[in-house]
């Protein structure tokens, strides 16, 4: 992606990753803040069927990312998209993989800054062992270094001003 060039390769490829997904979507993404057009086909593969699992920071270096990203899990939850927080570190991983049959893996993240405001390099893989590979570590982590996010648990952390100030960071 190359907003001065006009290049949005990355971005297309993470609209066709979520136009064709047929079983899953393993996204990991320390800024997941997806516009518009993303969440509205992350929505649209839900409603197929497709199984789609979101792991964010649970803490991160840019406060009010998070405090944005915390606004839009509702939007996730009410879509049946699993989310989890990552908890060890600060979390700067961006991976997506399709069907554990192809995977993108760079520097993009899932929001407009990456879309249109960033220079960014990704490495398109379109092989399955590969491919099942890196989506069985995107299990391991979610499975031991995550705590999944349910909307009871979102709900006992919102109120009127924290989800004020969520959108407000949004």
């Amino acid at each position: 992606n190359d907003w001065v060039k006009g290049k949005k390769e990355i971005t297309m490829t993470y609209q066709k990753m979520f136009r064709q997904a047929q079983s899953e979507i393993l996204i990991m993404c320390s800024y997941f803040l997806p516009g518009n057009a993303i969440r509205r086909l992350l929505s649209l593969a839900a409603r197929r069927g497709v199984k789609i699992t979101v792991i964010t920071a649970g803490r991160s270096d840019v406060k009010m990312a998070k405090s944005a990203e915390r606004w839009l899990y509702d939007w996730l939850l009410r879509n049946n998209i699993r989310l989890y927080e990552y908890q060890p570190t600060i979390l700067h991983a961006k991976i997506a993989v399709c069907d554990r049959n192809w995977f993108t893996i760079g520097s993009y993240n899932i929001n407009n800054i990456s879309a249109y405001a960033s220079l960014e390099v990704n490495l398109e893989v379109r092989d399955k062992l590969i491919s099942e590979r890196a989506a069985r570590i995107i299990d391991e982590i979610a499975f031991q270094d995550c705590v999944q996010i349910t909307m009871a648990d979102h709900r006992r952390t919102r109120n009127v001003f924290t989800q004020l100030s969520r959108w407000f960071s949004y």
